[in-house]
């Protein structure tokens, strides 16, 4: 079995990545990774409850293990919508220090890494509570992205130019790809 690229989509709250993550799997007809966090977020812990730093790990090591599993399934290239870093983020959102426990997962490298920008009206869900802090966790994603040594690009404007341009930049990563085979 050939190991398929892995491309993940990175973003503040409430800016696309899910749609575009659903979008591109579409185009290449291949499957997806949604994030684990937002269906634990909404039925798989009390809402009232302070969140634990347990909790952030237990989040990073499902998304990883499903992505891991999908990627058996995925034809050439699998998207994942977040990533273990984005649940280290939010571990220091709600914490206030830096996450522990899944430092191996916040090591795991991907083919490509997609930014989502912030030019979306932030939309509340019943879900997301972080409006005020878009613009601080998009540097973070930034600051990874430029120190992970990997190809990243930023996508902005509307859906069709978003899907457009990582569409391109994958294209290119499967060229490249095939060609070193």
């Amino acid at each position: 079995m050939t190991e398929v690229a892995r491309v993940c989509l990175l973003g503040a709250e409430s800016t696309g990545k899910s749609t575009l993550a659903q979008a591109l799997a579409e185009r290449f007809e291949t499957v997806w990774n949604p994030e684990y966090g937002r269906p634990y977020t909404q039925i798989g812990r009390p809402h009232d409850a302070p969140w634990t730093s347990w909790e952030f790990t237990h989040i990073a090591r499902m998304h990883c293990w499903y992505e891991d599993f999908l990627a058996t399934l995925a034809h050439r290239v699998l998207f994942s919508d977040t990533d273990a870093f984005t649940t280290a983020v939010f571990h220091e959102l709600y914490l206030g220090v830096p996450a522990t426990g899944f430092d191996d997962l916040l090591r795991r490298r991907y083919d490509l890494l997609v930014i989502c920008g912030l030019d979306v009206p932030w939309r509340h869900d019943g879900v997301r509570e972080f409006e005020e802090q878009r613009r601080w966790m998009h540097e973070r994603y930034l600051d990874h992205a430029r120190a992970s040594a990997r190809a990243w690009l930023l996508v902005d404007g509307p859906l069709e130019r978003r899907i457009a341009a990582a569409a391109d930049a994958v294209d290119e990563l499967l060229s490249v790809r095939a060609a070193a085979k």
